[in-house]
C-alpha cells in the first residue's frame, strides 16, 4: 500500500482521469494549455494519468519520458496537486520497460503512485487512501491497476505460443481485440488488500478502480442502454482484450469498488451503471495522437465526505475551460 496520505480539505473530494497524452520528443505544448485549464476549472484534490502518456519517440528512454511529464504536471505542482499514474498499452512500445520507468514518476514532485507489490503482476499495482479531515478515518479508495500491453504477453506468461489464434476466435464470447487483461494475482491483490482496509477502519470503505484497458462488461451498458442509464458518445469500438479474467466479478462480490474509469479508447466518453458499478471512460486528452476535438478532456469523480458510497462523475471538456478554443480532431 502507498503510505502517502491524502485528506479531505471540505466536504468534497475531486478526482481527475485524464487519459492517453500519447507524448512525444517534440510533442504538441496545448496539452499542457488544456490539461492546465481544465485544472484550474476544476481544482481537483488528486489527478491521475491514465496510461498512454507517451508513446513512439517519447518512450525511448528515461530523458524523454521525464520531459514529456514534467510539462503536463507542471500546472499540478505549482497548484500542490498530487498526481498518480497507471500505465497503458502503448508506454513501452520503444522497448524502455515500464519496471524501467516507475522510478522515472516515483522521483517526480507530487507522484503518489508507486510500483505495488513485486510478486505479482505488471507495475503500477496501488492504492491511495483518502482520510477524514483529521486524518483519523479512510474514507475513500483510490485503486491503480497495470492493465498490460498486449494478448501475447498474457499467452506467453501461461505457456501458449504468442502467436496462438486461441485468443482471437472468428466470433468470441468477448471483444476479440489484440490487448491485454489484468491478472489473477493482480485480482487476488486488490481483494485481499481490501479485506485489510475494511479490518483497519471497522467497516469496508467505498472507492473507484482505474487502469487503461477496459473490461469486457463495458460493452454491455451501450448495449443495453436503458437498463444501465447509459449516456455518452461512442465513436469506436471498445479495445478489451479477448479474455475475461474476472475483475468485474470481483469487485461485485466484494461490493466496495462503485466507479471504474478507463481510457484507451480516445473518443469514447461514455458512462453506465451495471450490478451497482458505473463502468466509466475519460475519452483522450492528447494532441499527439488520434482525438475528438469535441471529446477531448477528463472525467471527474466527485466525493462527498458525508455520503462516498455515492459520487458523482462527470466530463469536463477543453473546449469547456480554453479560451477560443477551437475543435480540432487529430
Amino acid at each position: 500500500m502507498n503510505s502517502k496520505e491524502l485528506r479531505f480539505k471540505s466536504d468534497k473530494f475531486r478526482i481527475i482521469c485524464f487519459s492517453d497524452a500519447h507524448g512525444i520528443k517534440d510533442f504538441d505544448t496545448r496539452v499542457v494549455r488544456d490539461i492546465t485549464a481544465i485544472v484550474e476549472k476544476v481544482q481537483p484534490d488528486l489527478v491521475l494519468f491514465l496510461g498512454d502518456n507517451v508513446w513512439r519517440d517519447g518512450a525511448e528512454n528515461a530523458d524523454t519520458l521525464r520531459a514529456f511529464m514534467a510539462a503536463v504536471t507542471k500546472p499540478l505542482c505549482e497548484r500542490n496537486i498530487p498526481w498518480a499514474h497507471v500505465f497503458g498499452n502503448h508506454d513501452a512500445e520503444r522497448g524502455f520497460a515500464v519496471r524501467e520507468q516507475q522510478p522515472v514518476y516515483e522521483s517526480m514532485e507530487g507522484c503518489l503512485s508507486s510500483a505495488g507489490p513485486e510478486d505479482i503482476s505488471g507495475t503500477g499495482n496501488w492504492v491511495l487512501q483518502i482520510k477524514d479531515q483529521k486524518g483519523e478515518k479512510t474514507v475513500y479508495t483510490v485503486w491503480g491497476l497495470d492493465s498490460g500491453r498486449n494478448i501475447g504477453e498474457f499467452l506467453e506468461d501461461y505457456g501458449f505460443p504468442r502467436d496462438t489464434r486461441l485468443a482471437k476466435l472468428d466470433d468470441p464470447l468477448y471483444v476479440s481485440s489484440g490487448y491485454d487483461a489484468i491478472r489473477f494475482d493482480q485480482i487476488m491483490w486488490y481483494w485481499n488488500t481490501s479485506k485489510q482496509i475494511e479490518a483497519e477502519n471497522g467497516q469496508k470503505v467505498p472507492g473507484m478502480m482505474a487502469f487503461h484497458i477496459a473490461l469486457p462488461e463495458y460493452a454491455l451498458p451501450y448495449r443495453n442502454p436503458a437498463q444501465t442509464k447509459y449516456k455518452g458518445t461512442m465513436r469506436e469500438t471498445i479495445g478489451s482484450g479477448p479474455v475475461n479474467t474476472g475483475l468485474f466479478a470481483t469487485m461485485v462480490q466484494r461490493g466496495d469498488i462503485k466507479t471504474v474509469v478507463c481510457g484507451h479508447d480516445h473518443i469514447i466518453d461514455s458512462e453506465g451503471e451495471y450490478l451497482g458499478i458505473r463502468l466509466t471512460y475519460d475519452a483522450g486528452i492528447g494532441y499527439d495522437g488520434y482525438c475528438a476535438g469535441d471529446m477531448r478532456g477528463g472525467r471527474v469523480v466527485e466525493v462527498d465526505a458525508n455520503d462516498p458510497w455515492h459520487v458523482k462523475t462527470y466530463m469536463v471538456r477543453s473546449s469547456e475551460c480554453v479560451a477560443d478554443y477551437e475543435y480540432q480532431d487529430t
